[in-house]
């Protein structure tokens, strides 16, 4: 099959857009969760420290203060067996 660069991007658009539609809520908070874990796998240490920080201005060191105890306890559920489905889906006050 040909396509023109066009055609090719409007598949691609129309694909993607037809995908995401039919996702549910957590299928997509999931999906964004899962990206930006790769995200974050992907940029230097320095980087993400700079994006963490900048995200969490002032409350930055007691956010770090919390992830050491945290990270560090007996009663953690290891990183592999979490789920983002915990996460709330902001609905702009609708429920």
């Amino acid at each position: 099959m040909k396509l023109s660069n066009n055609e090719l991007n409007e598949l691609k658009y129309h694909y993607v857009d037809r995908i995401v539609d039919n996702m549910s809520a957590k299928d997509l908070v999931q999906y964004v969760f899962d990206d930006m874990l790769r995200y974050t796998e992907t940029i230097s240490e320095v980087d993400f420290l700079d994006e963490a920080q900048e995200y969490w201005e002032e409350h930055f060191d007691d956010v770090v203060k919390d992830i050491k105890e945290y990270a560090n306890s007996k009663v953690k559920k290891p990183i592999e067996d979490r789920e983002s489905s915990n996460f709330f889906i902001n609905t702009n006050g609708e429920n």
